[in-house]
């Protein structure tokens, strides 16, 4: 008896996840490949190494770009777009910039995140995101790599 009750609900489980699988749908990151920098390596300016560059960054972006230097010559950046989305969610890509040479950089494990809450606020609670994809090649196009073209659009 207890047997096929067991059985019972193991079947039960089964299909309660069949069913959520099927309407909720699953998505997937791109592949790690998928989620670099096209155009990398980026000529670093002359004179300038990843330090120097980044302080320029967050002079040219003081209200859009959080950045943290977890080691060496790496930086881990989450750069805002200036412009909300229509229903009036702020679009952010994230990125870890690491320096390859004394010339260059390159832009690794890109995400789009989606903040739904006001970026000039502290991260954390406040802000309800988090690293999204890109999901498909199409977000990759229309949603991640324009962000990063923006960020790294150099000063005026």
């Amino acid at each position: 008896m207890n047997q096929i009750k067991l059985h019972t609900q193991m079947v039960k489980t089964f299909l309660v996840f069949m069913f959520f699988s099927l309407t909720v749908g699953c998505a997937s990151l791109l592949p790690p490949e998928r989620r670099v920098y096209p155009k990398n390596p980026i000529p670093l300016p002359n004179g300038m190494d990843i330090h120097d560059w980044m302080d320029t960054k967050k002079k040219q972006f003081p209200d859009h770009l959080r950045s943290n230097s977890p080691y060496g010559k790496v930086y881990k950046i989450m750069y805002f777009r200036k412009e909300k989305t229509f229903l009036g969610s702020y679009i952010s890509c994230s990125a870890y910039i690491r320096q390859i040479d004394t010339k260059s950089i390159e832009l690794v494990e890109l995400a789009t995140l989606i903040n739904y809450s006001d970026y000039t606020k502290s991260i954390g609670r406040y802000n309800k995101g988090g690293d999204l994809g890109p999901m498909s090649e199409k977000e990759r196009t229309e949603i991640l790599l324009p962000c990063i073209e923006e960020f790294l659009t150099p000063p005026n």
